[in-house]
């Protein structure tokens, strides 16, 4: 067993370039990438600039930790679960044999395999998937198309700022905050524009927008604005990266643009959805580079699971994260979770005390690691508090 000693500071170092083995759900690669635009994103430079090492990073072993595996993407894929039976229950009347997605911003096709794996598209009666991906990145692209396909996936190259492809959609998918590479108005643009597409579509239609929230603890220096230069400096890569302005949402932001364009474009909404993720283990909390003097909670995080590190808990306490000003709701948050999760803290500390460190490690830790995700998931306020904040919106038939 070792104990976990303070982490300096982590720099990028190389991976190996491996291919990614598919799901076990997941049908052969065969796609094909189709070049259409190389156009960059706006303002941000090209996508090998902001995205160098992007392979590198999406092929790595590492980049698929404990906290990722076990904590972000059964969330994401929760998240996908809603939005997919979203789409199911408003057409009980007339389901349809096929779900058309497109993905905005595939890059290595990671929001597809979780698409795949939710529970409503794996039970019997489930349609089959359509899917086109769309990213500006060719070499993502390509690790994409060697994970992926069948006779009904395909990737492309392409902007959407340049408009979305003429056929609706029933799902427009987005993860990995790639509309956040788009100003508030190019935001609200692209919106627009696949509402009105929504109109012509007989079937509801659901988008499922992720952008960077504003108020995360991982950016405290960045909470006065909302649009600025971002790094991707987590990359597990030892290729040299740019900064790319990137923008930020509050919730009632969000939720604010996403109605005006549905004004704009005519089309009547069901309902929008509006959940925070990653809100204590973004990646940036591994960086400290926004933040000056933040801990590594997800590395914490991470050795809290395993079973022979000896984690210092009071490490683990957020009451010492200095928080700048903000709306009135987002500081109420803070305050109760925050309060709740130092609790939890200084409970584990309490049945710590007289304990064998292999048993605390073995048994408390574990048990910890997991209460403290719980915690989290069920404090998803939609204010725009953690790395991602993510917008189910829903369409009424045909608009």
């Amino acid at each position: 067993m070792t104990a976990r000693q303070p982490q300096p500071q982590p720099q990028p170092h190389q991976q190996p370039h491996q291919q990614l083995q598919p799901h076990p759900h997941l049908s052969p690669p065969s796609a094909e990438v189709s070049p259409v635009s190389t156009a960059p994103h706006p303002g941000s430079g090209t996508p090998s600039d902001a995205y160098a090492g992007a392979v590198d990073h999406y092929t790595s072993p590492s980049r698929r930790d404990w906290v990722k595996r076990e904590w972000e993407e059964p969330e994401l894929v929760r998240v996908l679960d809603v939005a997919v039976r979203a789409s199911a229950s408003a057409r009980v009347s007339a389901p349809a044999a096929t779900l058309d997605v497109l993905d905005v911003g595939c890059g290595a096709g990671v929001a597809l395999e979780l698409l795949r794996a939710t529970p409503s598209l794996r039970s019997p009666d489930a349609p089959s998937v359509r899917y086109l991906g769309i990213d500006l990145d060719p070499e993502l692209l390509g690790v994409a198309a060697q994970r992926f396909g069948d006779a009904k996936t395909r990737f492309l190259q392409a902007d959407i700022t340049d408009g979305i492809p003429d056929a609706p959609h029933d799902l427009y998918l987005s993860t990995g905050v790639p509309y956040s590479h788009l100003t508030h108005d190019e935001l609200r643009e692209v919106v627009t524009d696949v509402l009105r597409a929504a109109r012509r579509h007989p079937r509801p239609t659901v988008l499922v927008i992720d952008v960077l929230g504003r108020y995360s603890i991982e950016w405290t220096l960045r909470w006065g604005q909302t649009r600025w230069d971002y790094r991707m400096s987590f990359f597990e890569t030892d290729q040299e990266h740019s900064s790319t302005p990137m923008s930020t949402y509050g919730g009632a932001e969000l939720d604010a643009l996403l109605r005006q364009a549905a004004e704009v474009a005519g089309c009547e909404l069901d309902r929008i959805e509006l959940v925070d993720r990653s809100l204590v283990v973004g990646r940036h909390t591994a960086t400290g580079e926004y933040t000056p003097g933040l801990r590594n909670y997800r590395q914490l995080l991470n050795d809290l699971a395993d079973p022979d590190t000896l984690v210092e808990v009071a490490d683990l306490r957020l009451g010492d994260v200095e928080l700048p000003d903000a709306p009135a709701a987002v500081t109420r948050f803070f305050a109760g979770f925050v309060a709740r999760w130092d609790a939890r803290i200084e409970d584990a500390q309490a049945e710590a005390r007289g304990r064998d460190d292999r048993e605390v490690a073995a048994a408390l830790q574990p048990a910890l690691a997991e209460d403290l995700q719980a915690l989290e998931l069920a404090a998803q306020p939609g204010l725009g508090v953690g790395h991602s904040l993510t917008a189910t919106v829903v369409t009424t038939p045909g608009g």
